[in-house]
Protein backbone atom coordinates (compact mmCIF):
# COMPACT_ATOMS: atom_id res chain seq x y z
CA UNK A 1 0.00 0.00 0.00
CA UNK A 2 1.50 3.16 -1.27
CA UNK A 3 1.03 6.49 1.02
CA UNK A 4 0.81 9.85 -0.43
CA UNK A 5 2.21 12.37 2.44
CA UNK A 6 6.45 11.85 3.06
CA UNK A 7 6.96 10.68 6.17
CA UNK A 8 9.60 12.94 8.91
CA UNK A 9 12.37 10.83 11.67
CA UNK A 10 15.38 12.47 12.24
CA UNK A 11 17.15 9.43 11.46
CA UNK A 12 16.35 6.39 8.84
CA UNK A 13 18.59 3.25 8.94
CA UNK A 14 18.66 1.71 5.78
CA UNK A 15 18.53 -2.26 5.93
CA UNK A 16 17.80 -4.24 8.73
CA UNK A 17 20.96 -6.72 7.64
CA UNK A 18 22.91 -7.09 11.20
CA UNK A 19 24.96 -3.48 10.68
CA UNK A 20 21.67 -1.35 10.15
CA UNK A 21 20.10 -3.25 13.15
CA UNK A 22 23.32 -3.15 15.36
CA UNK A 23 23.57 0.95 14.13
CA UNK A 24 19.38 1.45 15.47
CA UNK A 25 19.43 -0.67 18.43
CA UNK A 26 22.48 1.43 20.00
CA UNK A 27 21.01 4.57 18.88
CA UNK A 28 17.85 3.68 20.12
CA UNK A 29 19.49 3.06 23.80
CA UNK A 30 20.18 6.45 23.92
CA UNK A 31 17.83 8.94 25.93
CA UNK A 32 17.29 11.12 22.91
CA UNK A 33 15.73 8.45 20.89
CA UNK A 34 14.28 6.30 23.31
CA UNK A 35 12.04 9.12 24.24
CA UNK A 36 11.36 11.30 21.01
CA UNK A 37 8.89 10.32 18.62
CA UNK A 38 9.70 9.62 14.78
CA UNK A 39 12.98 9.86 16.04
CA UNK A 40 14.79 6.65 14.46
CA UNK A 41 13.19 4.27 11.66
CA UNK A 42 14.40 1.08 9.50
CA UNK A 43 13.73 0.39 6.01
CA UNK A 44 14.30 -3.36 5.08
CA UNK A 45 13.22 -4.17 1.74
CA UNK A 46 12.72 -8.18 2.72
CA UNK A 47 10.19 -9.31 4.38
CA UNK A 48 12.27 -10.31 7.11
CA UNK A 49 15.59 -8.51 9.15
CA UNK A 50 18.87 -10.41 8.87
CA UNK A 51 20.12 -9.55 5.45
CA UNK A 52 23.08 -11.93 4.41
CA UNK A 53 21.89 -13.84 7.70
CA UNK A 54 19.20 -16.05 7.05
CA UNK A 55 17.84 -19.40 7.27
CA UNK A 56 14.34 -21.60 5.74
CA UNK A 57 12.77 -24.88 6.99
CA UNK A 58 13.24 -28.06 4.25
CA UNK A 59 11.66 -31.46 5.36
CA UNK A 60 11.36 -30.24 8.68
CA UNK A 61 15.67 -29.52 8.82
CA UNK A 62 16.80 -25.52 9.53
CA UNK A 63 19.10 -24.63 6.96
CA UNK A 64 21.41 -21.69 7.57
CA UNK A 65 21.39 -19.86 4.44
CA UNK A 66 24.19 -17.12 4.96
CA UNK A 67 26.46 -16.54 7.76
CA UNK A 68 27.42 -19.75 9.87
CA UNK A 69 30.62 -18.77 11.33
CA UNK A 70 32.28 -16.41 14.43
CA UNK A 71 36.10 -15.78 12.52
CA UNK A 72 38.36 -15.87 15.61
CA UNK A 73 36.38 -15.11 19.09
CA UNK A 74 38.90 -13.33 20.83
CA UNK A 75 40.61 -13.68 23.28
CA UNK A 76 40.57 -12.25 27.05
CA UNK A 77 42.20 -9.03 26.28
CA UNK A 78 40.34 -8.52 23.25
CA UNK A 79 37.31 -10.54 22.85
CA UNK A 80 34.98 -10.42 19.71
CA UNK A 81 31.89 -8.51 20.33
CA UNK A 82 30.18 -10.92 18.78
CA UNK A 83 30.82 -13.28 21.76
CA UNK A 84 28.77 -10.89 24.39
CA UNK A 85 25.59 -10.84 22.79
CA UNK A 86 23.48 -14.14 23.38
CA UNK A 87 26.38 -15.29 25.91
CA UNK A 88 23.96 -18.42 25.77
CA UNK A 89 25.02 -19.66 22.06
CA UNK A 90 26.47 -23.18 21.39
CA UNK A 91 29.46 -23.14 19.18
CA UNK A 92 32.30 -25.11 18.38
CA UNK A 93 35.00 -25.77 16.15
CA UNK A 94 35.11 -28.50 13.46
CA UNK A 95 37.56 -31.64 14.12
CA UNK A 96 37.91 -33.65 11.67
CA UNK A 97 38.23 -34.20 8.07
CA UNK A 98 38.38 -36.49 5.21
CA UNK A 99 40.17 -35.56 2.09
CA UNK A 100 39.92 -37.69 -1.28
CA UNK A 101 42.24 -38.11 -4.22
CA UNK A 102 41.09 -36.13 -7.31
CA UNK A 103 38.82 -38.75 -9.14
CA UNK A 104 40.76 -39.89 -12.85
CA UNK A 105 37.72 -40.21 -15.37
CA UNK A 106 37.50 -42.70 -17.69
CA UNK A 107 35.49 -42.74 -20.89
CA UNK A 108 31.89 -44.43 -20.23
CA UNK A 109 32.81 -44.02 -16.49
CA UNK A 110 28.87 -42.69 -15.89
CA UNK A 111 25.16 -42.81 -17.48
CA UNK A 112 23.10 -40.55 -16.70
CA UNK A 113 19.74 -40.80 -15.73
CA UNK A 114 16.99 -38.68 -16.73
CA UNK A 115 16.46 -37.10 -13.23
CA UNK A 116 20.30 -35.66 -14.00
CA UNK A 117 21.52 -38.65 -11.17
CA UNK A 118 23.84 -41.00 -11.89
CA UNK A 119 24.50 -44.77 -12.17
CA UNK A 120 28.62 -45.02 -11.51
CA UNK A 121 30.65 -48.11 -12.79
CA UNK A 122 32.52 -48.30 -9.73
CA UNK A 123 35.56 -50.03 -12.29
CA UNK A 124 35.49 -47.19 -14.06
CA UNK A 125 36.41 -44.69 -11.02
CA UNK A 126 40.32 -44.39 -10.52
CA UNK A 127 43.05 -44.70 -9.11
CA UNK A 128 42.51 -48.14 -8.42
CA UNK A 129 42.64 -48.99 -4.86
CA UNK A 130 41.65 -52.22 -3.01
CA UNK A 131 38.14 -50.98 -2.43
CA UNK A 132 37.40 -48.61 -5.11
CA UNK A 133 37.43 -45.34 -2.77
CA UNK A 134 39.88 -42.16 -3.20
CA UNK A 135 40.42 -41.72 0.49
CA UNK A 136 43.57 -40.29 1.48
CA UNK A 137 44.55 -42.69 4.24
CA UNK A 138 45.06 -40.91 7.25
CA UNK A 139 48.65 -40.89 7.71
CA UNK A 140 49.24 -39.12 4.62
CA UNK A 141 46.45 -37.08 4.52
CA UNK A 142 47.58 -35.46 8.21
CA UNK A 143 50.79 -33.51 7.05
CA UNK A 144 48.47 -32.52 4.31
CA UNK A 145 46.10 -30.75 5.68
CA UNK A 146 48.56 -29.07 7.94
CA UNK A 147 50.24 -27.47 5.36
CA UNK A 148 46.63 -26.65 3.72
CA UNK A 149 46.38 -24.38 7.35
CA UNK A 150 50.24 -23.49 7.53
CA UNK A 151 49.92 -21.44 3.91
CA UNK A 152 46.56 -19.86 5.29
CA UNK A 153 48.30 -18.83 8.62
CA UNK A 154 51.52 -17.43 6.10
CA UNK A 155 49.40 -15.21 4.10
CA UNK A 156 49.14 -12.62 7.07
CA UNK A 157 52.13 -12.96 7.91
CA UNK A 158 52.95 -12.68 3.93
CA UNK A 159 50.67 -9.23 3.71
CA UNK A 160 52.37 -7.70 6.52
CA UNK A 161 56.04 -8.10 5.55
CA UNK A 162 55.53 -5.85 2.73
CA UNK A 163 53.98 -1.99 1.63
CA UNK A 164 50.88 -1.63 1.35
CA UNK A 165 51.84 -0.69 -2.00
CA UNK A 166 53.26 -3.80 -2.75
CA UNK A 167 50.43 -5.87 -1.00
CA UNK A 168 48.14 -4.22 -3.29
CA UNK A 169 49.37 -5.14 -6.69
CA UNK A 170 50.64 -8.70 -5.29
CA UNK A 171 48.04 -11.46 -6.25
CA UNK A 172 47.08 -14.21 -3.98
CA UNK A 173 47.63 -16.76 -6.41
CA UNK A 174 51.54 -15.39 -6.91
CA UNK A 175 51.90 -15.46 -3.08
CA UNK A 176 50.60 -18.71 -2.38
CA UNK A 177 52.77 -20.52 -5.02
CA UNK A 178 55.94 -18.81 -4.32
CA UNK A 179 55.42 -19.41 -0.58
CA UNK A 180 57.85 -21.86 0.51
CA UNK A 181 55.40 -23.67 2.39
CA UNK A 182 53.52 -24.50 -0.51
CA UNK A 183 56.21 -25.15 -2.25
CA UNK A 184 58.61 -26.84 -0.12
CA UNK A 185 54.95 -29.61 0.47
CA UNK A 186 56.02 -30.90 -3.56
CA UNK A 187 59.62 -32.45 -1.76
CA UNK A 188 58.06 -33.48 1.16
CA UNK A 189 54.54 -35.64 0.34
CA UNK A 190 54.92 -38.98 -2.43
CA UNK A 191 54.64 -37.83 -5.65
CA UNK A 192 51.16 -39.40 -5.72
CA UNK A 193 49.50 -36.34 -3.62
CA UNK A 194 50.94 -33.91 -5.94
CA UNK A 195 47.75 -33.57 -8.04
CA UNK A 196 45.93 -33.13 -4.73
CA UNK A 197 48.05 -30.61 -3.45
CA UNK A 198 47.84 -28.76 -6.49
CA UNK A 199 44.19 -28.09 -5.94
CA UNK A 200 44.32 -27.09 -2.40
CA UNK A 201 44.90 -23.37 -2.61
CA UNK A 202 41.43 -23.25 -4.12
CA UNK A 203 40.36 -23.74 -0.75
CA UNK A 204 41.18 -19.97 -0.10
CA UNK A 205 38.20 -18.99 -2.49
CA UNK A 206 35.50 -20.57 -0.57
CA UNK A 207 36.66 -18.50 2.40
CA UNK A 208 36.84 -15.13 0.69
CA UNK A 209 34.48 -15.79 -1.51
CA UNK A 210 36.92 -14.10 -3.88
CA UNK A 211 38.97 -15.31 -7.36
CA UNK A 212 42.40 -16.63 -7.26
CA UNK A 213 42.54 -16.02 -11.08
CA UNK A 214 40.37 -15.19 -13.79
CA UNK A 215 38.91 -18.24 -14.73
CA UNK A 216 37.34 -18.10 -11.54
CA UNK A 217 36.33 -14.38 -11.93
CA UNK A 218 32.59 -13.93 -11.35
CA UNK A 219 32.60 -10.21 -12.35
CA UNK A 220 34.72 -8.63 -15.03
CA UNK A 221 35.94 -6.51 -12.22
CA UNK A 222 37.46 -9.23 -10.52
CA UNK A 223 39.86 -11.01 -13.73
CA UNK A 224 42.56 -9.97 -11.71
CA UNK A 225 41.82 -11.83 -8.96
CA UNK A 226 42.04 -10.66 -5.31
CA UNK A 227 45.30 -9.31 -3.91
CA UNK A 228 47.69 -10.12 -0.61
CA UNK A 229 46.24 -6.84 0.89
CA UNK A 230 43.17 -8.91 1.67
CA UNK A 231 45.09 -10.09 4.76
CA UNK A 232 46.70 -7.14 5.66
CA UNK A 233 44.12 -7.00 9.12
CA UNK A 234 44.62 -6.43 12.54
CA UNK A 235 41.11 -8.79 12.97
CA UNK A 236 40.94 -10.61 16.41
CA UNK A 237 42.57 -13.65 17.29
CA UNK A 238 40.94 -17.04 18.57
CA UNK A 239 39.30 -19.73 17.28
CA UNK A 240 37.15 -19.84 14.07
CA UNK A 241 33.89 -21.42 15.44
CA UNK A 242 30.55 -22.81 13.96
CA UNK A 243 27.54 -21.59 15.57
CA UNK A 244 25.85 -24.70 15.92
CA UNK A 245 22.26 -23.16 16.19
CA UNK A 246 22.96 -20.95 13.54
CA UNK A 247 22.89 -16.83 13.55
CA UNK A 248 19.37 -15.96 13.48
CA UNK A 249 19.02 -15.88 17.29
CA UNK A 250 21.56 -13.27 17.25
CA UNK A 251 20.21 -11.14 14.75
CA UNK A 252 16.76 -11.47 17.05
CA UNK A 253 18.78 -10.35 20.05
CA UNK A 254 20.20 -7.21 18.42
CA UNK A 255 16.92 -6.22 17.42
CA UNK A 256 14.91 -7.16 20.47
CA UNK A 257 14.46 -3.50 21.59
CA UNK A 258 14.18 -2.20 17.60
CA UNK A 259 11.08 -4.89 17.47
CA UNK A 260 9.79 -4.02 20.62
CA UNK A 261 9.48 -0.16 19.63
CA UNK A 262 7.84 -0.89 16.02
CA UNK A 263 10.29 1.20 14.21
CA UNK A 264 11.58 -1.56 11.48
CA UNK A 265 8.95 -1.50 8.45
CA UNK A 266 9.67 -4.66 6.37
CA UNK A 267 8.85 -4.48 2.61
CA UNK A 268 10.51 -1.44 2.17
CA UNK A 269 12.73 -1.09 -1.25
CA UNK A 270 14.97 1.88 -1.67
CA UNK A 271 14.43 3.09 -5.13
CA UNK A 272 16.37 6.76 -4.30
CA UNK A 273 17.66 8.58 -1.80
CA UNK A 274 17.94 12.13 -2.82
CA UNK A 275 20.69 13.21 -0.02
CA UNK A 276 21.40 16.71 -1.53
CA UNK A 277 17.97 18.38 -0.02
CA UNK A 278 17.02 19.20 3.00
CA UNK A 279 15.77 17.23 4.51
CA UNK A 280 16.84 13.80 3.02
CA UNK A 281 14.39 12.11 0.98
CA UNK A 282 14.07 8.67 0.84
CA UNK A 283 11.81 7.31 -2.23
CA UNK A 284 10.80 3.27 -1.38
CA UNK A 285 8.95 0.97 -2.86
CA UNK A 286 5.75 2.30 -1.30
CA UNK A 287 6.41 6.12 -1.13
CA UNK A 288 8.48 8.85 0.22
CA UNK A 289 10.35 9.53 3.20
CA UNK A 290 12.43 12.46 4.66
CA UNK A 291 14.93 12.48 7.55
CA UNK A 292 17.72 14.67 8.86
CA UNK A 293 20.30 12.03 8.54
CA UNK A 294 20.48 8.48 6.46
CA UNK A 295 22.60 5.90 7.63
CA UNK A 296 23.04 3.61 4.40
CA UNK A 297 23.72 0.05 5.47
CA UNK A 298 22.53 -1.47 1.53
CA UNK A 299 25.34 -4.26 0.70
CA UNK A 300 28.31 -3.35 -1.37
CA UNK A 301 26.90 -5.32 -4.18
CA UNK A 302 23.60 -3.68 -4.26
CA UNK A 303 25.34 -0.16 -4.35
CA UNK A 304 27.79 -1.19 -6.93
CA UNK A 305 24.79 -2.81 -9.24
CA UNK A 306 23.19 0.97 -9.05
CA UNK A 307 26.64 2.90 -10.04
CA UNK A 308 26.39 2.42 -13.53
CA UNK A 309 22.67 3.38 -13.60
CA UNK A 310 21.72 6.81 -16.00
CA UNK A 311 19.45 9.39 -15.28
CA UNK A 312 18.61 8.75 -19.42
CA UNK A 313 17.28 5.19 -18.64
CA UNK A 314 13.63 5.66 -17.43
CA UNK A 315 13.21 2.45 -16.43
CA UNK A 316 16.42 2.85 -13.40
CA UNK A 317 16.12 5.94 -11.78
CA UNK A 318 19.54 6.15 -10.14
CA UNK A 319 19.64 5.02 -6.27
CA UNK A 320 21.82 8.13 -5.52
CA UNK A 321 20.76 11.58 -6.45
CA UNK A 322 22.82 13.43 -7.27
CA UNK A 323 25.95 10.98 -7.77
CA UNK A 324 27.65 10.76 -4.87
CA UNK A 325 31.26 12.50 -4.29
CA UNK A 326 33.87 11.17 -6.24
CA UNK A 327 35.92 9.75 -3.60
CA UNK A 328 33.02 7.68 -2.56
CA UNK A 329 32.18 6.71 -5.80
CA UNK A 330 35.61 5.46 -6.29
CA UNK A 331 35.03 3.44 -3.10
CA UNK A 332 32.59 1.47 -4.35
CA UNK A 333 33.81 0.46 -8.07
CA UNK A 334 37.18 -0.26 -6.28
CA UNK A 335 36.51 -3.08 -4.24
CA UNK A 336 35.64 -6.77 -4.86
CA UNK A 337 32.54 -8.32 -3.84
CA UNK A 338 31.78 -11.87 -4.21
CA UNK A 339 29.63 -14.64 -4.27
CA UNK A 340 29.78 -18.02 -1.40
CA UNK A 341 27.26 -20.04 -1.90
CA UNK A 342 26.01 -23.57 -0.20
CA UNK A 343 24.19 -26.49 -1.88
CA UNK A 344 22.10 -28.50 0.80
CA UNK A 345 21.65 -32.42 0.38
CA UNK A 346 18.46 -33.05 2.74
CA UNK A 347 18.47 -36.76 4.29
CA UNK A 348 15.96 -38.67 6.43
CA UNK A 349 19.24 -40.22 8.29
CA UNK A 350 22.74 -39.62 8.61
CA UNK A 351 23.92 -42.33 5.73
CA UNK A 352 27.43 -41.17 6.64
CA UNK A 353 27.16 -42.38 9.94
CA UNK A 354 26.31 -46.07 8.61
CA UNK A 355 28.34 -48.98 6.73
CA UNK A 356 30.10 -49.44 4.09
CA UNK A 357 30.56 -45.52 4.39
CA UNK A 358 32.06 -44.62 7.69
CA UNK A 359 34.40 -47.63 7.50
CA UNK A 360 35.53 -46.38 4.18
CA UNK A 361 35.62 -42.46 5.82
CA UNK A 362 37.47 -43.87 9.09
CA UNK A 363 40.32 -44.93 7.07
CA UNK A 364 41.39 -41.26 6.55
CA UNK A 365 39.43 -39.63 9.09
CA UNK A 366 42.17 -36.72 10.59
CA UNK A 367 41.19 -34.78 13.79
CA UNK A 368 42.82 -31.29 14.40
CA UNK A 369 41.51 -30.78 17.58
CA UNK A 370 40.29 -32.41 20.57
CA UNK A 371 37.58 -30.21 21.09
CA UNK A 372 34.53 -32.42 20.28
CA UNK A 373 32.15 -33.44 22.64
CA UNK A 374 31.24 -36.79 22.68
CA UNK A 375 27.80 -36.95 24.17
CA UNK A 376 26.88 -33.67 22.01
CA UNK A 377 28.13 -34.47 18.77
CA UNK A 378 27.12 -38.63 18.73
CA UNK A 379 29.67 -40.90 16.90
CA UNK A 380 33.11 -39.38 16.27
CA UNK A 381 34.16 -41.67 13.83
CA UNK A 382 32.60 -39.33 11.24
CA UNK A 383 34.26 -36.39 9.88
CA UNK A 384 33.01 -32.90 9.94
CA UNK A 385 33.73 -32.25 6.49
CA UNK A 386 34.78 -33.97 3.43
CA UNK A 387 37.22 -32.92 1.25
CA UNK A 388 37.61 -33.99 -2.44
CA UNK A 389 37.50 -32.38 -6.21
CA UNK A 390 35.07 -32.70 -9.05
CA UNK A 391 35.66 -32.46 -12.81
CA UNK A 392 32.28 -31.02 -13.41
CA UNK A 393 33.37 -27.59 -12.00
CA UNK A 394 36.71 -25.43 -13.40
CA UNK A 395 39.21 -25.57 -11.04
CA UNK A 396 42.99 -24.24 -11.16
CA UNK A 397 45.74 -26.41 -10.36
CA UNK A 398 49.43 -24.87 -9.30
CA UNK A 399 52.03 -26.62 -9.94
CA UNK A 400 55.94 -26.78 -8.36
CA UNK A 401 57.45 -24.43 -10.05
CA UNK A 402 54.50 -22.14 -9.25
CA UNK A 403 52.96 -21.98 -12.29
CA UNK A 404 48.86 -22.39 -13.22
CA UNK A 405 47.01 -24.81 -15.45
CA UNK A 406 43.18 -25.59 -15.62
CA UNK A 407 42.22 -28.32 -12.84
CA UNK A 408 39.74 -30.22 -10.71
CA UNK A 409 37.61 -27.95 -8.88
CA UNK A 410 37.86 -28.50 -4.77
CA UNK A 411 34.55 -29.19 -2.68
CA UNK A 412 34.07 -28.92 1.01
CA UNK A 413 31.45 -30.77 2.08
CA UNK A 414 30.15 -29.56 5.46
CA UNK A 415 28.45 -32.67 7.80
CA UNK A 416 25.72 -30.48 9.52
CA UNK A 417 24.44 -33.58 11.68
CA UNK A 418 27.59 -33.28 13.75
CA UNK A 419 27.16 -29.71 14.10
CA UNK A 420 23.30 -28.68 13.87
CA UNK A 421 21.87 -32.54 14.41
CA UNK A 422 19.79 -32.16 11.49
CA UNK A 423 21.03 -34.97 8.69
CA UNK A 424 22.44 -32.44 6.12
CA UNK A 425 25.44 -32.26 3.66
CA UNK A 426 26.07 -28.82 3.02
CA UNK A 427 29.29 -28.12 -0.18
CA UNK A 428 30.49 -24.39 -0.89
CA UNK A 429 30.92 -23.19 -4.82
CA UNK A 430 32.00 -19.80 -4.80
CA UNK A 431 33.01 -16.68 -7.38
CA UNK A 432 32.19 -18.10 -11.15
CA UNK A 433 31.22 -21.29 -9.77
CA UNK A 434 28.31 -20.14 -7.56
CA UNK A 435 27.13 -17.86 -10.16
CA UNK A 436 27.13 -21.33 -12.32
CA UNK A 437 25.24 -23.52 -9.70
CA UNK A 438 22.47 -20.58 -9.84
CA UNK A 439 22.00 -21.14 -13.09
CA UNK A 440 21.18 -24.96 -12.91
CA UNK A 441 18.20 -25.99 -11.07
CA UNK A 442 18.56 -27.21 -7.34
CA UNK A 443 18.61 -31.16 -8.65
CA UNK A 444 20.94 -30.86 -11.08
CA UNK A 445 23.37 -28.90 -8.25
CA UNK A 446 22.53 -31.04 -6.51
CA UNK A 447 23.77 -34.24 -8.72
CA UNK A 448 26.91 -32.89 -9.40
CA UNK A 449 27.74 -33.61 -5.48
CA UNK A 450 26.04 -36.23 -5.55
CA UNK A 451 28.31 -37.76 -8.29
CA UNK A 452 31.17 -36.42 -6.45
CA UNK A 453 30.02 -38.25 -3.06
CA UNK A 454 30.15 -41.73 -5.58
CA UNK A 455 33.13 -41.05 -7.12
CA UNK A 456 35.12 -40.40 -3.81
CA UNK A 457 33.69 -43.60 -1.80
CA UNK A 458 33.36 -45.80 -4.68
CA UNK A 459 29.89 -46.59 -4.04
CA UNK A 460 26.70 -44.81 -4.97
CA UNK A 461 25.48 -43.31 -1.23
CA UNK A 462 21.41 -42.50 -0.97
CA UNK A 463 20.10 -39.78 -2.98
CA UNK A 464 18.74 -36.73 -0.85
CA UNK A 465 15.53 -36.49 -0.39
CA UNK A 466 15.65 -32.93 -1.31
CA UNK A 467 17.52 -30.34 -2.42
CA UNK A 468 17.93 -26.42 -2.10
CA UNK A 469 20.60 -24.45 -3.47
CA UNK A 470 21.08 -20.55 -1.94
CA UNK A 471 21.25 -17.90 -4.62
CA UNK A 472 23.22 -14.76 -2.93
CA UNK A 473 24.44 -13.12 -6.89
CA UNK A 474 20.64 -13.61 -8.00
CA UNK A 475 19.30 -12.01 -4.19
CA UNK A 476 18.15 -8.36 -5.94
CA UNK A 477 18.77 -7.09 -2.23
CA UNK A 478 22.70 -8.74 -1.63
CA UNK A 479 24.41 -9.19 -5.22
CA UNK A 480 26.50 -11.41 -3.42
CA UNK A 481 27.81 -12.29 -0.13
CA UNK A 482 30.86 -10.18 1.01
CA UNK A 483 34.06 -8.14 -0.04
CA UNK A 484 37.42 -8.47 -0.84
CA UNK A 485 40.20 -6.65 -2.04
CA UNK A 486 41.38 -6.51 -6.14
CA UNK A 487 44.56 -6.79 -7.02
CA UNK A 488 45.90 -3.88 -8.33
CA UNK A 489 42.45 -1.50 -7.62
CA UNK A 490 41.67 -1.85 -4.20
CA UNK A 491 43.00 0.24 -0.96
CA UNK A 492 42.40 0.59 2.76
CA UNK A 493 41.50 4.23 1.99
CA UNK A 494 38.35 3.19 -0.10
CA UNK A 495 37.01 1.06 2.74
CA UNK A 496 38.19 4.05 5.22
CA UNK A 497 36.17 6.48 3.04
CA UNK A 498 33.12 5.23 3.58
CA UNK A 499 33.65 6.12 7.37
CA UNK A 500 33.39 9.59 6.45
CA UNK A 501 30.11 11.16 6.62
CA UNK A 502 28.14 13.17 2.93
CA UNK A 503 26.99 16.30 4.19
CA UNK A 504 25.20 18.00 1.61
CA UNK A 505 25.65 21.78 3.28
CA UNK A 506 22.34 22.06 4.16
CA UNK A 507 22.04 20.25 7.42
CA UNK A 508 21.43 16.63 6.32
CA UNK A 509 24.05 14.04 6.62
CA UNK A 510 24.81 10.52 4.92
CA UNK A 511 26.37 8.30 6.68
CA UNK A 512 27.56 4.48 5.42
CA UNK A 513 27.90 1.01 7.51
CA UNK A 514 28.29 -2.50 6.50
CA UNK A 515 31.09 -4.95 6.30
CA UNK A 516 32.70 -3.31 3.38
CA UNK A 517 33.24 -0.19 5.20
CA UNK A 518 35.35 -1.93 8.00
CA UNK A 519 39.10 -1.42 7.64
CA UNK A 520 40.45 -4.91 9.65
CA UNK A 521 36.89 -6.55 9.91
CA UNK A 522 35.45 -6.80 6.22
CA UNK A 523 33.51 -10.12 5.28
CA UNK A 524 32.39 -10.76 8.49
CA UNK A 525 29.57 -10.50 10.80
CA UNK A 526 31.40 -9.13 13.60
CA UNK A 527 32.50 -6.18 11.16
CA UNK A 528 29.02 -5.48 10.14
CA UNK A 529 28.34 -5.40 13.99
CA UNK A 530 31.16 -2.72 14.47
CA UNK A 531 30.34 -0.57 11.34
CA UNK A 532 26.78 -0.35 13.07
CA UNK A 533 28.04 0.52 15.98
CA UNK A 534 30.57 3.08 14.66
CA UNK A 535 27.97 5.34 13.38
CA UNK A 536 25.56 5.29 15.97
CA UNK A 537 28.44 6.18 18.18
CA UNK A 538 29.14 9.20 15.59
CA UNK A 539 25.81 10.36 15.62
CA UNK A 540 25.04 10.21 19.33
CA UNK A 541 28.33 12.26 19.67
CA UNK A 542 26.77 15.17 18.07
CA UNK A 543 23.38 14.80 19.66
CA UNK A 544 22.51 18.01 21.87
Amino acid sequence: MTHNAPRHYDTIVLGAGISGLACASRLLQHPSFRSKQNSLLVLEARDRIGGRIGSVQVNGNRLDTGANWIHGIGTEEEPNPLMDVLPHKRYRELSGTVAFRPPVAKAESSAMLDDDWVEVDESAVGPPSTTGDLVIPSEAAAPLQGILWGLIGSLHEAATAVSAAEAKRTTMLHTIANSDIFRDAFGELPDDLHATLSGLPQFVENMEAAPLAAQSAEHDQGRAGFGLLEFAIDDFDGDQVFLRDGYTAVVDEVAKNLVEAGVIKLGEEVKQIAWDESPIAITTSSGMYTAKRAVCTLPLGVLQHHAGTHVSDAAKAPLFRPALPREKSEAIASLGFGTLDKIFLVFSRPWWTEEPYLSICKKGLVRESDSADEEDDGNLDAPDIFMGFTDELPGIAIRADGTTEPGLRILSVLNLHALTGFPVLSTFVSCSNATHVESLSDEQAGAIVHRALTAWLGCEPPKPDAVHVTRWAQDEYSRGSYSHMITGLSETRHREEFQKPVMNGKGGELRFAGEHTSRNHFATVHGALLSGWREADAIIANEP
